[in-house]
């Protein structure tokens, strides 16, 4: 082929070496396509093979690398040189040694130095891998002791073929041992040469049959499309093939050779061979090297294989007779070869490996190309043809040459002659051929020789008459059709047709026999030709043809029904044609394997063409139906054959069913002893015979069985006296005698119905003697096993098909009327159901040892195969027979399942029945959950036709659950048990182990997924939960037991020598799937482990110290990568779940292990594109930064391990293949976001967000990667709206960008803490415009249906009573995916609800869209959700940053209003509103803080009061219940939010921003009067309503309040009082809290506060008094407060008797409260009052102060301590803030007081009445003015009382203008000034 140049399959090689190209080997591309239907994406893959270079490969796939030419050689050099790609600084690669491997390999291998290259590549891309896969090292396996390791079992069934790998890495254990060094890699550039040669291969016939399996070629070699699709194939795989098959010209040559593709093929096979027998010539300078050679001969064994494969399937898809130069050329071949008969391999490894598929291709090759079908209706066409007329050509049909023909015939004749048994197939067809040529040419000589005689007899006597007029006479008179006319032309009686040629050539042989007669015989009686297709049948077919799900083996197998079908012809009804048909029908599938078909392929079952072909079911069925039960076992065994087919059968024929429904015809042996009949002679059908009375066959079978017996017991007595009436021959029924001998073998004229009969039939076993056979008296058991197999069988096809005769009635009406059918002729007390059970439990206690009796082991196997295709259609006749059974010793007696295992199967090796059990039990948990809820009869009748109910169990919920449980203990003690049996086939071991874990992990699944419930019993999968539990009991015990979890291990450790082979088996197919199952049982557990929250189990440990296994598992086979994945991801989430710190996954692998481990995992999902893989690998490495995984984030984010990092320079060169930080790869994904799948960039946004998070100095990369930045800030800013999104038309892009947008806000929120803690503003600032969309929508009502989800819960529950619709309601166990499936479980939900027409609906719109529509909003309020809290985070980082920034400040109104305004739109449901809500109220609060520090009278700011007012006022109806119900917080908050907004209208202290305050336009509704209208409700609702109501529940509950709310109320008024124009609505203030009694509740609280006091502290009189003291700085209230006599109140009070001690309060007295009480609180209230009321009420005032002397005295002493400097000073000369105040207050008092007393009466009063209440003030003068000058020793006895004070203690004066050095200074200073300017001092 042309050399490569830069394509997408092989891209620029500096691409490929920095990792930003991944090369597809051969081998990755065939294991994508295998997968193609079980994955998603695939657009590598696509680009891949649609690119022209690729398409070159499989266009010439048997010499897919071209030779070294000087082009090539220059293209190398292009490709390699420097400018294209540079020396790799870090010594990731060394591109010298990368040229010198690849010119090398191409002289080695005699290839183009560009395809060299590329294979170089290609290891070295795979290096990591293969060093995975070479070993463990010491540290590795010290760390696997006590963990057993995995068996070598490829050989079991592949022998060493599983792969190349072997040889070489025998070859490297002998060399220096380095992987690295020069021979090691050269050998694996070897190998992989030679893999991709045979890969090659393999893709292209995957290909091909891929496209020809579900087309057929055209007259032009290319193909048409198929009425129908069999298979899932993508078009684009389907347009390549079409192209390849377009190349090749299969019905000429094809251009690049000038050869026809088939020859080409054949000359490849040539080349193979030859090239096994000379050997590959390689390493020639290093002497010998065996394994090398073994390798090598391998691989041309394999290409042989796959050329033969491609052979066959286009020979297969041809409409048209093969080239004569084909056919011949093969058969020149295969003569040459001798068939490969005696194939031996050069090496003894080799040999018998391959000798299956080789010799079965070469059969199967050779029978196919004589096209057999064709042929035989060709030479129909071709009897008139005469010699003249026929065209001869190498390029046209071999039919149609005479010289291919002799040739063909002479080799075939000698093949024969040497009875070579591999061509029996291929001289037998050659035999039907000829005899059908010769039946053709005798036919046409002897009409020739009629004419000729007719010709003769009319010319008698006129001899001039011409002969050729009567010739042509006659001739026209004969023939038969115009068409044969034409074809003949003229005719003319001496001319031989051409067939009579052929034939006269070929019998033209020295041999003494017919040669024609020699080949037929040859192949019956020597070569056993029907044997050998039963051995291709089942040996090859089934398990070399499971590719495309079992389509392969179907194809070749209707190749050899054609070769039977035109042996039918020639040959009688015999048994090992029976037993040939039989193999071909089913090959070697299985039961289970059969019934599991896809329904697609029904119509490729080679039963299907049986039962639409006349000829098969005349020659064989039939025949075989007439000889029944005569001979029952044939006829049996081809009805279970034919019963299996599941497709629509032809025009006007009938099914099975309907066929066994009838039968004609009952053939029996007769005796005069048993029945009175008479014998007479017919001319047509021979000796006739006529019963005379009726016979009745069943009674006369159980007299003989009587009288056989010693001594009948009772049992049979009874039953022989009552003689069946079911089934009776009648009377005159006439027969035909088959036989002269005796007894006469008669078959009788009589219809019946065969299936009513097989029920008697099995009825009869039952007597105990049972029935017998006339011809094998020992098949009787054999007859009671194929009966219960065509049942079940017959049960199987129905239940999972429609009735095609009945089309009204459903599959399990179908399945049922065959039970009915079968029932019909039983006692009235019996069905067949209960006979195949008492069969069942009969041979299950049978005392034999089971190990020596195959039949009854037989009979057991097809019951428990009864009972699983029962379960299904009648659950409730399997659940009470299993529940009494002894099969699983329910009733607590031995169980008969362990034993019959043990006794029988463990012995054999064969393990059928303990697969049957497996699969009822698998079928048993399905029923479990699928008629969950029909059994709780919740369901109501939907249709008027709708069937009984036939879903019920029979038993008890008790009795399911301990039926469950039993089967459950069985299996787990299997699970353990199966590591030491020994296994015929391992393939039983891989279903064992496979099965049992897919159980036990949907078991966890139904009963953990979903409904997080603690009451299991009231689950829909309640039955379930013991069995659930008992496996959590034994899985996840913390015990040193590993008994189960060795089982486990020793699958993972057998997953690392995974082979891979491109001749794909069933085997192999097992193997994965049990690791695969294994590993997502395990999953399972570990998740489930944390989600019970249990300390990690014996099973967490094991699976970290086979970590490196799991390391292995990954490199070994690529469907193991996702589940290993998603186990690490549980690992390490499981391990961070404690407290104690979790174990390293590197610290458990081995340095080399953990770097190759690490180098694949990132590679991601290249080069296939495993969407599903990539975003599990970026959840794994989102876990690995977030969960304390550290040595592992190292390396994700530096691009090396710890200990990597460690090694010089130098010594790194052998390090790791990559250079580039997973981080890095992130950004450069995520930098193009556009392009990417959302889950897979939701993902890495993840990914890159945690580890912004969890690791700060990462956003130092992160910042730096502008072009991340821009794609970031684009996205938000690009994102719609909110409002945009119509409920109903949402879709997963919509909600997955809003997802995608949030993770962007919260990396952008941790980018703007990094850029504040630089102090670089500019960036910051840099992202506000891109923002809008976030401020916005952030804070925005979630768009949530109400209506939907109320409607949904509505009709569910009213449509399912007793069951909710949270049911379905996920878990945790699984991390939870926005979609389809988000919130509710659809999955099980559609299992549980299928049954019901509901969950579907009319047009689809029943519970499954209205399921499906729920998941799609919730995702969409979840992502809305997801996007306020990131955006709630965002915007406080940016309040610290741009806290002064004006536009930002309107951003932060905007969003403080928005979350207002959406906690007044409540849509949602109760939870997770009030989620929201506070987390909305909180982020308003916070922000409304930083909006009133920055800027408190501006214009948003204002207008907060508004929205603000409106939440408060809708939800507050009792403000005191709402303080103290659940969500007291929330409404604290909102009380939080409403006093700041009203601060916001409180006019500022600075004349400038009274300025800017006056000059604000308002809105109509922030005039003036309306926020007064506002601030009075404020005071009239939460104020006075809610001081009274709080009052009132702290003297009934005082544990429900708390003393935080009556200070948030006190605010509130005091900042509602600040507010311009209140004053103006005094007599409404009076009114309201006259009406609400305000001022006696809090006097009443103040009376109470002693006995509500907290720890001795009265917080409440606190709290009271400084109410009363906001209340008092309003005039008109204190003068309210004068007349309701507060004063009297409060001096009465208990609390007020601790001033009345004899040394009084002082502010370092207990409880130090109540100095504050008296200073800040009783001081300042009698301020308030006396400069409100005046004059009338200075008497009470002095009359109160007088009333605690002792405090007012100790307070006129407090500054008498003598300042001293130097030393501490005692109590009595500290100084406090509140003994400042304290004086100033008396200060203040005492001058007011003296001032009334001296106004006397003009002032109104009696000055008498105005007592001296003993404050001196001249003393507090003197003491003020001594402390005052005396700075120091004041500033050191200053003392800060509470956390307030200690911050101003800390922070600096506001002036200099008093000298103070703190702020408390200051302001005690400023305090005392006052005091002395008051008293008169200096």
């Amino acid at each position: 082929m042309a050399p490569m140049g830069e394509s997408v399959y092989f891209p620029p090689l500096d691409k490929c070496l920095d990792g930003g190209s991944q090369l597809f080997s051969w081998k990755t591309v065939f294991t994508g396509l295998s997968q193609i239907s079980e994955t998603a994406g695939h657009r590598n893959l696509r680009r891949h093979l649609t690119d022209a270079h690729t398409t070159d490969f499989l266009i010439q796939p048997f010499q897919p690398f071209a030779s070294p030419t000087p082009q090539t050689r220059a293209a190398f050099e292009t490709k390699t040189s420097a400018a294209n790609v540079t020396p790799s600084a870090h010594g990731r690669y060394d591109i010298r040694q990368i040229k010198d491997d690849a010119v090398w390999l191409s002289k080695e291998t005699a290839i183009d130095e560009i395809s060299s290259l590329r294979i170089v590549v290609v290891e070295w891309q795979m290096r990591a891998a293969n060093q995975l896969l070479q070993g463990y090292s010491e540290v590795e396996a010290a760390t696997q002791q006590g963990v057993p390791m995995g068996r070598g079992l490829g050989s079991s069934f592949l022998g060493s073929a599983s792969s190349t790998m072997t040889a070489v890495q025998s070859l490297k254990s002998s060399d220096d041992g380095t992987f690295d060094s020069a021979r090691s890699r050269r050998l694996r550039l070897l190998d992989l040469y030679l893999s991709e040669r045979r890969y090659v291969l393999k893709t292209c016939e995957y290909i091909i049959f891929s496209v020809l399996c579900k087309s057929a070629l055209n007259d032009e070699g290319s193909y048409d499309e198929a009425e129908h699709e069999s298979l899932n194939t993508p078009i684009w795989v389907e347009q390549v093939g079409n192209k390849i098959l377009t190349s090749w010209n299969l019905q000429g040559v094809m251009k690049a050779s000038n050869k026809n593709f088939i020859v080409d093929a054949i000359e490849a096979i040539v080349s193979r061979v030859g090239g096994l027998e000379r050997g590959s010539e390689w390493l020639k300078d290093e002497g010998s090297h065996e394994e090398l050679e073994v390798a090598w001969s391998r691989n041309q064994i394999l290409e042989t294989v796959h050329i033969m494969q491609i052979i066959l399937v286009v020979i297969e898809s041809s409409p048209k007779l093969m080239r004569s130069d084909t056919i011949t050329s093969w058969f020149r071949l295969m003569s040459r070869y001798s068939y490969f008969e005696q194939f031996l391999p050069p090496y003894q490894s080799l040999i018998g490996v391959y000798d299956l598929p080789l010799q079965s291709l070469v059969a199967l090759v050779s029978l196919a190309v004589f096209k057999l079908p064709i042929a035989l209706e060709a030479l129909d066409h071709l009897s008139g043809l005469t010699a003249s007329a026929a065209e001869y050509s190498e390029s046209g049909s071999f039919l149609l040459n005479p010289a291919s023909i002799h040739e063909i015939n002479g080799l075939l004749m000698e093949t024969a002659t040497a009875c070579i048994s591999n061509a029996s197939p291929a001289f037998f067809a050659w035999g039907i051929i000829m005899q059908t040529l010769r039946d053709h040419a005798l036919k046409s000589k002897e009409l020739r020789e009629n004419r000729q005689s007719q010709r003769a007899v009319d010319n008698y006597g006129a001899a001039d008459s011409s002969d050729n007029d009567g010739s042509e006479e006659q001739s026209g008179r004969r023939r038969p059709s115009p068409r044969r006319r034409s074809s003949i032309g003229s005719d003319t009686s001496q001319q031989p047709t051409f067939l009579e040629e052929i034939l006269d050539r070929i019998m033209d042989t020295p041999l003494d026999q017919d040669p024609i007669g020699f080949l037929a015989r040859t192949a019956l009686d020597k070569t056993h030709v029907f044997d050998l297709i039963t051995s291709l049948a089942v040996n090859f077919c089934t398990q070399y043809g499971t590719e495309h799900h079992g389509k392969a083996g179907m194809k070749i197998r209707l190749i050899l029904l054609d070769l039977i079908k035109a042996a039918i012809q020639w040959l009688d009804y015999q048994p090992d044609m029976v037993l040939a048909t039989l193999a071909v029908l089913t090959g070697d599938e299985r039961h289970w394997e059969i019934s599991e078909r896809p329904l697609q392929l029904a119509d490729a079952e080679p039963a299907a063409v049986f039962l639409n072909d006349e000829l098969l079911m005349q020659r064989i069925f039939l025949i075989a139906l007439s000889r029944f039960p005569y001979e029952s076992l044939p006829f049996l065994k081809v009805c279970r054959a034919l019963a299996v087919c599941r497709s629509v059968p032809d025009e006007e024929k009938s099914s099975l069913e309907l066929m066994l429904g009838s039968i004609g015809s009952f053939t029996c042996t007769l005796s005069e002893a048993i029945a009175d009949y008479s014998l007479f002679e017919s001319t047509d059908d021979g000796i006739q015979v006529k019963l005379r009375s009726s016979l009745d066959w069943f009674g006369v079978s159980e007299d003989l069985s009587l009288k056989a017996s010693r001594k009948p017991s009772s049992r049979d007595i009874v039953r022989s006296s009552r003689k069946s009436e079911s089934f009776q021959i009648p009377k005159d029924t006439l027969g035909r005698v088959l036989t002269n001998g005796k007894p006469l073998i008669v078959m009788w004229n009589y219809t019946y119905s065969g299936l009513k009969f097989f029920g008697i039939m099995l009825q009869c076993t039952l007597n105990g003697n049972g029935f017998s056979s006339d011809t094998d008296p020992t098949g009787a058991r054999e007859v009671v096993s194929e009966i219960i197999g065509l049942i079940t069988s017959m049960l199987t096809s129905a239940s999972k098909n429609p009735n095609h005769d009945l089309p009204s009635l459903g599959p399990r009406d179908a399945a049922q009327m065959i039970l009915e059918e079968l029932s019909d002729g039983l006692d009235r007390n019996q069905d067949i159901i209960s006979v195949i059970f008492t069969i069942f439990e009969d041979e299950l206690h049978k005392d034999q040892a089971l190990g020596n009796d195959d039949d009854s082991m037989d009979i057991l196997i097809r019951c428990i195969q009864f009972i699983y295709a029962l379960l299904p259609i009648l659950p409730g006749r399997v659940w009470p027979f299993l529940a009494r059974s002894g099969l699983l010793g329910v009733d607590g007696k031995e169980s008969r399942l362990a034993a019959v295992v043990a006794n029988g199967e463990v012995a054999s090796g064969h393990f059928d029945f303990l697969l049957g059990c497996i699969r009822v039990f698998d079928e048993l948990v399905e029923d479990t959950i699928i008629h969950a809820i029909p059994r709780r009869g919740h369901a109501k009748a939907t249709t008027r036709f709708s069937s009984p109910d036939i879903t019920g169990t029979g038993i008890s919920d008790s009795a399911m659950k301990k039926v469950l449980l039993c089967m459950e203990r069985i299996m787990i003690d299997i699970f353990e048990s199966v590591p030491n049996w020994r296994f015929a086939s391992q393939v039983e071991r891989f279903e064992i182990n496979t099965r049992i874990c897919t159980i036990f992990q949907q078991i966890l699944h139904y009963c953990f997924t979903v409904d997080d419930t603690l009451d299991t019993s009231s689950k829909l999968t309640g039955l379930l939960c013991p069995a659930a539990d008992y496996l959590v009991d034994v899985f996840l015990s913390r015990s040193a037991n590993d008994l189960l979890v060795q089982p486990l291990l020793n699958i993972f450790r057998e997953g690392v020598a995974t082979p891979h082979s491109t001749l794909p088996t069933r085997g192999l197919q097992y193997w994965s799937s049990q690791i695969i199952a294994a590993l997502n049982l395990s999953t399972t557990l570990v998740r489930l482990n944390r989600l019970l929250g249990s300390l990690p189990a014996r099973l967490e440990e094991q699976l970290f110290k086979s970590i490196s296994v799991l390391a292995t598992l990954y490199a070994a086979h690529e469907g193991y990568r996702l589940p290993i994945v998603e186990l690490f991801e549980a690992l390490v989430r499981s391990a961070n779940s404690t407290d104690v710190q979790p174990p390293s996954l590197l610290g458990h692998m081995g340095q080399g292990t953990a770097r190759h481990f690490l180098d694949l995992l990132s590679m991601l999902d290249a080069p296939l594109d495993d969407d599903n893989l990539s975003t599990s690998i970026w959840r794994l490495l989102s876990a690995i930064v977030s969960q304390r995984q550290q040595w592992f984030a190292i390396f994700i984010f530096t691009g090396s391990t710890p200990r990597d990092s460690l090694r010089t320079k130098q010594s790194s060169n052998s390090g790791s293949h990559r250079d580039r930080p997973m981080l890095n790869h992130a950004l450069e994904c995520l930098s193009n976001i556009e392009r990417l799948r959302p889950e897979t960039s939701t993902s890495i946004l993840q990914f890159v967000a945690l580890a912004a998070d969890f690791w700060p100095w990462v956003m130092t990369d992160i910042g730096k990667d502008s072009a991340f930045m821009t794609a970031v800030t684009e996205f938000i800013a690009q994102t719609k709206s909110n409002s945009t999104m119509n409920g109903s038309k949402v879709t997963s892009v919509d909600y997955r960008r809003i997802q995608n947008a949030s993770l962007m806000t919260d990396i952008l929120a941790m980018y703007v803490h990094y850029n504040h803690q630089l102090n670089d503003k500019l960036q910051t600032k840099k992202l506000l415009p891109k923002l809008a969309y976030l401020v916005q929508n952030a804070v925005a009502v979630p768009s949530y249906n109400s209506s939907l989800h109320r409607n949904l819960r509505k009709n569910f529950e009213a449509k399912y009573p007793g069951c909710s619709l949270m049911s379905f309601k996920k878990t945790t166990l699984k991390r939870p995916q926005l979609g389809a499936s988000f919130f509710y479980d659809t999955e099980l939900a559609r299992k549980l609800l299928m049954y019901d027409p509901a969950w579907s609906g009319t047009k689809n719109q029943g519970f499954a869209d209205e399921l499906f529509r729920a998941n799609t909003n919730l995702s969409l309020v979840e992502a809305q959700i997801n996007l306020f809290h990131s955006w709630k985070f965002l915007v406080v980082e940016l309040g610290l940053a741009l806290r002064t920034d004006e536009e930002f400040q309107k951003s932060l109104e905007v969003t403080i209003r928005g979350c207002l305004i959406s906690n007044a739109e409540n849509n949602m449901p109760e939870a997770l509103f009030d989620r929201l809500a506070r987390s909305r109220a909180d982020l308003a609060f916070t922000l409304l803080q930083q909006v009133i520090e920055a800027a408190p009278s501006s214009p948003g700011a204002r207008s907060i009061l508004i929205p603000a007012w409106d939440l408060v006022r809708g939800q507050v109806t009792n403000l005191g219940m709402l303080l103290v119900g659940d969500d007291a917080a929330y409404h604290r908050t909102l009380l939080k939010i409403l006093c700041l907004a009203l601060q916001a209208h409180v006019p500022p202290l600075s004349e400038s921003d009274t300025l800017k305050a006056s000059a604000i336009s308002v809105t109509p509704e922030e005039s003036p009067s309306n926020i007064i209208r506002i601030v009075l409700e404020i005071l009239g609702v939460i104020v006075a309503q809610g001081f009274r109501s709080l009052t009132t529940i702290l003297h009934d509950d005082p544990l429900r309040v708390v003393p935080a709310d009556f200070t948030l109320i006190t605010a509130i008024l005091r900042t509602c009082f600040c507010i311009p124009g209140v004053d103006r609505h005094a007599a409404q203030l009076v009114s309201q809290f006259t009406d609400d009694s305000t001022a006696r509740y809090a006097c009443t609280l103040l009376s109470w506060s002693d006995h509500l006091a907290i720890d001795r502290d009265p917080v409440y009189g606190e709290l009271s008094v400084q109410f009363l003291v906001e209340l008092s700085n309003k005039s008109a209230l204190a003068e309210s407060l004068a007349v309701e006599g507060v004063l009297t109140h409060i001096s009465t009070t208990n609390l007020m008797n601790y001033f009345r001690r004899p040394q009084g309060i002082g502010p370092f007295d207990e409880p130090m409260r109540m100095y504050d009480i008296w200073s800040r609180g009783i001081l300042p209230l009698l301020l308030n009052m006396l400069g409100s009321v005046g004059a009338p009420i200075a008497a009470e005032v002095a009359s109160f102060l007088n009333q605690f002397r002792a405090q007012v005295v100790r307070a006129a002493t407090s500054f008498d301590g003598k300042p001293t400097v130097g030393h501490s000073s005692p109590s009595g000369s500290l100084i406090t803030l509140d003994i400042a105040s304290e004086a100033l207050s008396l200060a203040l008092l005492t001058t007011i007081l003296e001032g009334f007393r001296e106004a006397g009466a003009s002032a109104g009063i009696v000055a008498s009445d105005i007592v001296e209440f003993g404050w001196d003030k001249e003393q507090v003068k003197e003491d003020v003015e001594n402390w005052m000058q005396r700075r120091k020793a004041l500033r050191e006895s200053i003392v800060a009382t509470n956390e307030r004070e200690e911050g101003w203690s800390r922070a600096k004066p506001l002036s200099s203008h008093h000298g103070a050095e703190s702020r408390l200074e200051e302001k005690i200073i400023s305090e005392l000034n006052a005091v002395l300017s008051i008293l008169g001092g200096a």
